[in-house]
């Protein structure tokens, strides 16, 4: 009598166990299942998101290192307008005419000066090319000028580059021609400007910038463009074509 309790009795405890551990194991499966659902889930809205942002003319600039956030420079108003810093030798000026086409934000640190295809591309102050280089984070080619007390300034998208590395140039130099390299929907000079190694908003320090296109910045867009100036292609040699 004794041994058949004992039996059912372990029958019983074993039986028990054996429904705990599936039912752990459903658990576990369960948890399982929902973490790769939502990595897929994740996964899709960072795609869709890229393609949001690419569709609205926002292009995050992936860097390793990460780009550092935007500093205030004392006595620099944060906002549009003419400002003459003390640290440049010759008043800023705009790379080419166009329109502003994307702000400076934390996913796009600079702004696009949208444009002709072809228009030539001048640094805003003399300085000294640092670098020529394709960005395969969606710069395309671009060339990095370094100027003093620690400001550099970069333009992006380029077609083709007429500079060298090591090169002096000043405002009337032509560093290239506005292209659709890299990641862009339409042509335009994206414009980076970085002090101390520090991103900061260009609007700060740049002429002033409609926010959409003129008649007067159409007109310029198609009269500067080198397309419609054979001379300057017979002139400049690019350093990149």
């Amino acid at each position: 009598m004794l041994n058949k309790y004992i039996k059912n009795f372990l029958a019983k405890k074993l039986s028990k166990r054996v429904a705990l551990n599936w039912k752990v194991l459903n658990i576990k499966s369960e948890v399982t299942k929902g973490v790769l659902r939502l990595i897929r889930i994740l996964s899709k809205s960072g795609i869709a998101i890229l393609i949001v942002f690419s569709l609205l003319g926002y292009y995050p600039t992936f860097a390793i290192p990460p780009i550092r956030t935007k500093v205030a420079i004392a006595g620099e108003p944060q906002q549009s307008g003419e400002v003459i810093s003390t640290s440049f030798p010759t008043p800023i000026i705009l790379p080419h005419p166009g329109y502003l086409s994307t702000v400076y934000s934390n996913y796009h640190p600079g702004v696009d000066i949208a444009t002709g295809l072809g228009m030539p591309i001048h640094p805003i102050n003399p300085g000294v090319v640092e670098e020529i280089a394709f960005g395969f984070w969606g710069y395309g080619n671009y060339v990095l000028i370094s100027h003093q007390d620690g400001y550099k300034s970069m333009y992006a998208h380029m077609g083709r580059v007429y500079v060298a590395k090591d090169q002096n140039v000043t405002s009337e130099t032509i560093l290239g021609e506005v292209g659709l390299t890299g990641w862009t929907s339409g042509p335009h000079t994206h414009l980076e400007i970085t002090k101390d190694g520090k991103h900061i908003d260009p609007m700060a320090l740049l002429p002033n910038l409609p926010n959409f296109p003129t008649p007067d910045t159409q007109r310029l867009a198609k009269e500067g463009s080198l397309n419609d100036s054979p001379e300057y292609s017979r002139t400049l040699k690019p350093d990149l074509k």
